[in-house]
């Protein structure tokens, strides 16, 4: 009996001496997990995170494990990265290869990016050499429709893009996804579309974090569930402020276009001062429009200075289009004034301008997609966009009918040309902005100057 309580003394007195140097320790074992479920957006998207101190190197590793399932085979793509934005961020993509190899089921690309624009890819001979992190992937495989990729970083932290901290109790990873999305390549460089679904994870990395011994590879559990909970929210990644830069550009822009409407309006209201009242409103809203777009054209230089969005090169026209469509407006006015009526480039800027109202519009529902904007900033859009409707339809039916919006209100049922219910037609230079059946009128030098009064009909 004593030889066999020896035994077992001296087995578990070795277990406790070689405990400490083993690779199999209690805080080794931990997983730091996160797993995002939106059905709605068809995003099932899981990775696992271990890290340890690599006593050799004297840096910390670490492995990471991403399972992704995607709705339908050989499309989407799934993608992490390390910190709290796109920007300098070391992204680990993963999506459906077209190979037929047990192992070669998952295509593997490392990415990166210097705004919030397309990663690059980059190669793990060139971050090696450039004294970054090494990585290898360890494993790739399809399982019950789970795509997985299983990899390690060595040195993960020399990255110097973006701070990864394996000790933070707060360490941020940006996420996205895309399921609709064909892939189905070897090719780890493909251009990727964007993201359909994207957030911030605050992931507790103490917890998976090991101070010696050798590193733990990262898997995900089959609860799929994030592990551990943290105080946290998990943010949508990119949320614009309220009253940032992105958000002021968007309203400044929305309201603008609104506004020219009300400017078209008072053209056609029969006031005696329509013109006065629709050359200030626009040249306000022009003014707007061309600070609005300044806003964009700083936001894409801060977003890595470049212009590879329909939205960005929408508002360069735009805003070179507020500038032409100015002086079409002002040219009228001039040639008006001299001959008494409406010539070709009357009718340049009213239908010039009535394409830069429909393209703002247009241009500002695609800036909202663009940046993911909240239901909230879309409700907005769609109210000015009625508001517009329902000023411009009215208008353009009693004008094609000979009426002004006075001559409505008033009740007076009287023509174009006539005399219109007791108050004076004297804003007679509207009549330069409508587009009738009358014949074009070209410019010339020896044209005869007209008597306005003639040229309306007004008796």
């Amino acid at each position: 009996m004593k030889t066999i309580m020896s035994s077992w003394l001296m087995i578990l007195s070795a277990l406790l001496v070689v405990a400490p140097f083993s690779g199999f320790s209690a805080a080794s074992a931990s997983v730091t997990q996160f797993c995002y479920l939106d059905r709605s957006k068809t995003t099932d998207l899981c990775f696992a995170l271990t890290s340890s101190q690599n006593s050799s190197t004297e840096t910390k590793d670490l492995s990471l494990h991403i399972s992704a399932r995607f709705p339908v085979p050989g499309t989407g793509w799934a993608a992490i990265g390390i910190g709290h934005q796109m920007a300098g961020s070391l992204m680990f993509v993963m999506y459906p290869s077209s190979s037929v190899a047990e192992d070669e089921d998952v295509t593997f690309s490392l990415r990166t990016t210097s705004g919030h624009t397309g990663p690059v890819t980059l190669s793990a001979s060139t971050l090696e050499g450039h004294k970054g992190p090494d990585i290898h992937v360890t494993r790739k495989w399809v399982d019950n429709d789970l795509y997985n990729l299983q990899l390690t970083c060595y040195g993960c932290e020399k990255w110097s893009g973006s701070t990864l901290d394996v000790t933070s109790a707060n360490q941020t990873w940006i996420w996205a996804w895309n399921g609709k999305e064909e892939t189905g390549t070897a090719n780890g460089k493909i251009k990727l579309k964007r993201h359909e679904d994207r957030g911030v994870a605050y992931l507790d990395m103490s917890t998976s974090y090991s101070a010696s011994g050798d590193l733990a590879m990262a898997q995900v559990s089959d609860a799929r569930v994030s592990t551990p909970s943290t105080s946290a929210p998990q943010e949508k990644h990119h949320a614009h402020s309220a009253f940032g830069l992105v958000s002021i550009h968007g309203f400044v822009l929305s309201s603008s276009f609104l506004i020219l409407s009300f400017g078209l309006l008072a053209i056609r209201s029969g006031l005696a001062k329509s013109f006065k009242y629709h050359w200030v409103i626009q040249l306000v809203a022009s003014g707007f429009i061309l600070i609005g777009c300044g806003m964009g054209v700083l936001l894409s230089f801060k977003h890595g200075g470049k212009f590879n969005t329909t939205h960005q090169w929408l508002g360069i026209f735009l805003g070179l289009g507020i500038v032409l469509q100015s002086w079409l407006g002002w040219r009228h006015h001039v040639i008006f004034v001299k001959i008494g009526r409406r010539t070709a480039v009357s009718n340049y800027h009213v239908w010039f301008g009535r394409m830069m109202v429909l393209m703002g519009n247009v241009n500002v529902a695609v800036g909202l997609k663009l940046g993911n904007a909240s239901q909230t900033k879309y409700m907005f859009w769609l109210t000015g966009v009625g508001v517009q409707l329902v000023v411009l339809i009215p208008m353009w039916y009693f004008w094609s009918r000979g009426k002004k919006i006075l001559d409505v209100v008033g009740s007076k049922e009287t023509k174009d040309g006539e005399e219109r219910g007791g108050y004076e037609d004297a804003g007679v230079e509207e009549e330069a902005f409508l587009v009738g059946d009358d014949e074009e009128i070209e410019l010339e030098e020896e044209q005869p100057l007209h008597d306005k009064k003639e040229d309306l009909d007004i008796e």
